[in-house]
């Protein structure tokens, strides 16, 4: 092969992943923009908190149910015409509230932006197992996974910005058309795509039933991705009010730890890359990141450290977290059959959403019963069951 040739290919996987990585930061920024507009919210629907709960509840259910089907849509109707249907689909229901400031139109938003959520992941995972090369998928998985992060982190500046310069509805459908313009990138790839589509196929290509999919591997990384969300999600949501109860230290310390918690994460995703390309086991990844992070989670209601030791060791436990992330991805890659790289991801990916409902029920209930200290152990017990999970499914043998 020339230079010239894997030069092209280069600069060709650079343009997928940039693009495919600014659409997975809409689809972030989207899921958590309503969250800094709910005091608004209540003043300009005329509704109560629980309400508006129940739009977001309804927002996560949708988005359970719907990814998988939709998984199965992306092998039949390609990757890139679902994406950008996702995101108009989800900028809809931003603009809908924005143009009809009412609660049941809220409530139809709530579905829409469930509905365009439910593509982003199955989508994304295809076009990059497809288009990146193997040698670098991890370093792929990781940036991917690391624009994710950053559509979290834009997502409440941005929205405040938009809500400062004009109110709610303003910023409502300021939010909806930012989502489409950090989509149009996407056209000319979808372009290409849709002319490979008519194309002539020189062979058969293989058609993997649902009940076909539904292997053990596949219910175990499903699960092992519910744990994941569980294992991290209940620091993320409750970290200011376990350290403030179990260590009686200042709100501002708690607020503190979650900060660093999100940008050791990030870090660890972003190192977890070139760990995970130069690593053969992806489960020994798991076992060392995920226990070095339950041992550092651990570490805080045996320990009970002052400020500076809780920042140091929830710092540590968000690096070994996030290193494990893109070798978490490769599992599911290697459980999948070539032609259904984005129904697998589309069932395993589901488990994000049981576990973004269960865990903040769960973290609820130990903290309104005065046992802060098991948002800690909870956490780590989860990252060990999913140690063990990695563990299993890669020792199971290939198809």
């Amino acid at each position: 092969m020339s230079t010239a040739t894997v030069d092209s290919d280069a600069r060709q996987e650079i343009r997928t992943l940039t693009v495919v990585s600014l659409v997975h930061l809409v689809s972030h920024f989207f899921w958590l923009a309503l969250v800094p507009l709910l005091p608004s919210l209540t003043t300009l629907l005329n509704v109560s908190y629980l309400e508006l709960g129940l739009a977001i509840t309804i927002m996560n259910a949708v988005s359970a149910a719907t990814q998988a089907p939709v998984g199965f849509l992306v092998d039949r109707l390609g990757a890139r015409f679902l994406l950008l249907t996702g995101v108009l689909i989800g900028a809809a229901g931003f603009l809908l509230v924005a143009i009809v400031p009412t609660y049941p139109a809220l409530i139809v938003g709530a579905v829409l932006i469930g509905l365009g959520n439910c593509v982003y992941h199955p989508a994304d995972y295809s076009i990059l197992s497809a288009e990146m090369n193997a040698q670098r998928m991890g370093r792929a998985y990781s940036i991917h996974t690391f624009s994710g992060y950053l559509g979290f982190a834009v997502a409440p500046p941005v929205v405040l910005a938009f809500l400062w310069l004009g109110g709610p509805r303003f910023a409502l459908a300021a939010i909806g058309i930012a989502g489409i313009l950090l989509a149009l990138p996407m056209i000319p790839g979808l372009i290409e795509e849709l002319r490979r589509e008519r194309a002539p196929k020189t062979s058969a290509k293989q058609d993997s039933s649902a009940l076909a999919l539904i292997t053990g591997p596949v219910i175990a990384l499903t699960v092992m991705f519910t744990l994941v969300n569980l294992s991290t999600g209940m620091m993320q949501t409750y970290m200011v009010a376990a350290v403030s109860d179990l260590l009686a230290l200042p709100q501002s310390v708690g607020a503190a730890s979650l900060t660093a918690f999100f940008f050791a994460l990030v870090a660890g995703v972003l190192a977890g890359g070139f760990v995970a390309d130069r690593s053969k086991r992806q489960a020994f990844v798991a076992l060392g990141g995920f226990g070095l992070a339950a041992l550092f989670a651990l570490a805080v209601p045996v320990l009970k450290p002052g400020p500076n030791g809780v920042l140091a060791l929830i710092s540590a436990a968000g690096f070994c977290a996030g290193l494990i992330m893109p070798s978490r991805d490769l599992l599911v890659r290697k459980a999948s059959p070539p032609d259904a790289v984005g129904r697998v991801f589309g069932i395993v990916t589901t488990g994000f959403n049981f576990g973004g409902m269960i865990g903040p029920l769960i973290g609820g209930a130990l903290i309104d019963y005065r046992l802060p200290a098991w948002i800690f152990y909870g956490s780590a017990l989860f990252m060990l069951a999913t140690v063990l999970i990695a563990l299993a499914v890669e020792r199971k043998p290939e198809r």
